[in-house]
C-alpha cells in the first residue's frame, strides 16, 4: 500500500464529514427526500471507506509479522 491509498482515506472522510453537515440540514430544513439521497450515498461512501481501511490494516499488520 502506497501513501495514495491513505491519502484517499483522508479524502473520504473529509467527503463524509461533508456529507453528514449536509444530511443534518436536509434533516433541519425538512427536506426528505434529500435527505434520503445523502443518507444513500453516505452508506456506499462507508462501504468504500471501510474497504480501503481493512487493506490498510491487513497491509500493516502483514509488513509488521514480516
Amino acid at each position: 500500500m502506497d501513501s495514495s491509498e491513505w491519502t484517499e482515506l483522508a479524502k473520504i472522510t473529509a467527503r463524509l464529514d461533508e456529507l453528514r453537515k449536509l444530511l443534518d440540514a436536509a434533516e433541519d430544513a425538512n427536506q426528505i427526500a434529500a435527505f434520503y439521497a445523502l443518507e444513500a450515498v453516505i452508506t456506499e461512501l462507508e462501504a468504500t471507506r471501510d474497504r480501503l481501511l481493512r487493506g490498510l490494516v491487513d497491509h500493516v499488520a502483514n509488513q509488521a509479522a514480516a
